[in-house]
């Protein structure tokens, strides 16, 4: 590998940036909205991460297939067929369809399911109530994700960053409005805000469709043409994209519903504590995760194009920025977590224990930088199957026995689970790294079809 290239990181950035700020835009209207809804109450404060990370993990499955469109459209764009990453789109849509109707399944099970938590029983019906409503939402989350996919793999990331910021201004103030009854609304608490969130999703679909299935990308990409169903292409898309989806549904358990499982038991201030601190981690981790979506879709055009030395290239570029950046977050987190926990809770428990989950945060953002840039590389190049299998390894081997063992065994509290996750970052990291290093994923063919064991292209 060369030294980091004046171009290499212009190109990056003019990719990267956009979807950055798409990122960014998130991250404010989510501060906002755990802002309105901490005015109302720690308990509402305490059930509305635990429902919110439970609904996502009911689309991190097949959201991370969807996403999977990019790499796709990126690698079709590259081979000089651009029509066929329009065509996996549709795909995504149909999957995103289903998705939405099966999650309906589920509601008569959220009491029982949130009630095994353990947490307090007003805690409970918060959260019970929050996640039904989110349901509506499923479905859209997952086509997002293949619109999303599809711009980002052609490498038109302001269409998906004008629908989030249109998104995100509807969920803040849909959400100011229903929470605290503002400007004569009904004052509905933390159902307001799970509508608010649900509606905004209807907004940035209506975006993306239209701008999909507009004269100037059907002109050039054949939007509205191989608009069927198709078995094949779904389940090529099924077949790349699974293991992102099961990577993603494991970062979720680990990172939301075992935590969240584990940390509720030690009172709703703890749980707070926990919420907070997550918020401040998405300042570092989602611009990271914009990052890695802009190497999906460089490496993927680059391997369209057979240029392997040049995705090679870019990757290490691109882990320069991320190192550069989540290593900034976290010397922040490191020197005034106080603080910054103090903005959203005055509660001096609530203080202390987030201010400790901060120190773990800061620990680990060089590994996490690691992360997001070997996943969208790795994925981009299709080699998602390793990215599955380390997850699930580090999952079984690292996270689970050592959180279970640090809230049974030690008088960490919160502390301990989020001890766990540090160490898991860290060897998540190093193993990331040494697959890409591998070069296996210089083999793959994400458009070979498997017949009888063999593979056609």
């Amino acid at each position: 590998m060369r030294y980091p290239t004046v171009t290499g990181l212009r190109e990056i950035l003019h990719l990267a940036l956009p979807i950055i700020a798409s990122m960014a835009s998130a991250t404010i209207a989510s501060f906002v909205d755990t802002w309105i809804v901490a005015q109302i109450g720690t308990t509402e404060m305490a059930a509305i991460m635990p429902a919110g990370v439970t609904a996502y993990t009911l689309t991190a499955l097949p959201l991370g297939i969807t996403q999977c469109v990019s790499t796709f459209a990126a690698q079709s764009l590259g081979r000089g067929n651009p029509a066929e990453g329009a065509a996996y789109t549709w795909q995504g849509l149909y999957l995103s369809l289903m998705v939405g109707i099966a999650g309906f399944l589920l509601w008569p099970f959220a009491p029982m399911f949130f009630g095994a938590f353990g947490h307090e029983p007003e805690v409970v019906a918060l959260e019970v109530m929050y996640f039904r409503i989110r349901l509506w939402g499923v479905g859209l989350g997952v086509a997002i994700g293949a619109l999303n996919g599809f711009f980002y793999g052609i490498h038109r990331p302001n269409v998906p960053l004008v629908a989030m910021v249109i998104d995100n201004i509807a969920n803040v103030v849909l959400c100011y409005m229903l929470v605290l009854g503002a400007w004569g609304a009904p004052a509905l608490g933390l159902a307001g805000a799970a509508i608010a969130f649900v509606v905004s999703f209807v907004a940035q679909v209506a975006v993306l469709l239209a701008a999909f299935l507009s004269t100037t990308y059907h002109t050039e990409f054949f939007t509205r043409e191989d608009w069927r169903f198709s078995p094949a292409r779904l389940w090529q898309l099924v077949r790349i994209g699974w293991p992102i989806g099961v990577q993603q549904s494991l970062d979720v358990l680990s990172w939301g519903v075992l935590i969240i499982l584990m940390v509720g038991r030690f009172g709703k201030e703890q749980l707070a504590a926990s919420n907070i601190a997550i918020q401040y981690m998405t300042i570092s981790f989602l611009p990271g995760i914009g990052l890695g979506q802009a190497l999906t879709a460089l490496v993927g055009r680059y391997i369209g194009e057979k240029n392997i030395e040049t995705a090679t290239q870019r990757v290490y570029e691109g882990l320069l920025l991320a190192v550069l950046y989540m290593t900034f977050m976290g010397l922040i987190y490191f020197l005034v977590p106080g603080p910054l926990m103090a903005f959203f809770n005055a509660d001096p428990r609530v203080i202390e224990a987030g201010s400790a989950i901060l120190l773990c945060a800061a620990v680990f953002q060089l590994f996490d930088a690691m992360n997001v840039t070997f996943v969208g590389a790795l994925r981009g190049a299709g080699d998602t199957h390793g990215i599955a299998w380390i997850t699930i390894g580090l999952l079984v081997v690292v996270f689970a026995p050592l959180s279970i063992g640090a809230v049974m065994y030690t008088n960490l509290e919160s502390v301990g689970p989020w001890l766990a996750g540090t160490a898991n970052t860290i060897l998540l990291g190093l193993l990331l790294w040494w697959r890409f290093a591998r070069g296996k994923w210089r083999e793959i063919n994400i458009f070979a079809v498997r017949r009888r064991g063999s593979m056609k292209t």
